[in-house]
């Protein structure tokens, strides 16, 4: 599936979008934290943790928050919406959780079938793991930096 955006004059591949739909779109609402009046952002392809609020938890849609360490759990990447790019703290965001097919940006080579982990510093893209997190495995083939590769979310 691809989006254009106004100001496009062909369709490509978006970073964080999803991609080769099927049935089953896993996809969830949640709330990136409210707990504080930061300016912190999150942009499409960014990975995602569940947070414990404590006594402050309530019912009602997850809260999420950006990743601090390459170690931290991936619960899921933040989707890419044509109508705000970016999310402030307290909004309300899309989710790309396990199964879904989600586009990526590439940070190096990988090759087609490899484990993806993402890049912390650079929201949205992906290398081939080593120590990180997995985020999941690689459909495409890319031969460097700033290409278009589909992951599906393990």
């Amino acid at each position: 599936m691809s989006l254009q955006n106004m100001n496009q004059f062909k369709q490509t591949q978006i970073v964080g979008t999803l991609d080769l739909s099927s049935n089953i779109n896993n996809a969830i609402t949640c709330r990136f934290r409210y707990d504080d009046s930061s300016a912190d952002t999150l942009l499409p392809g960014e990975g995602v943790k569940l947070v414990d609020l404590g006594v402050n938890d309530s019912v009602g849609p997850p809260i999420v928050d950006e990743r601090a360490l390459d170690a931290d759990v991936i619960f899921g990447v933040k989707l890419y919406t044509p109508k705000k790019n970016t999310s402030e703290v307290g909004e309300i965001v899309q989710i790309a959780r396990p199964g879904d097919i989600v586009n990526m940006n590439s940070g190096a080579a990988i090759a087609r079938g490899a484990e993806v982990a993402l890049v912390l510093a650079t929201p949205g893209n992906v290398i081939t793991k080593t120590t990180e997190a997995v985020l999941g495995i690689a459909l495409d083939k890319v031969a460097g930096a700033n290409e278009i590769v589909r992951v599906q979310i393990a």
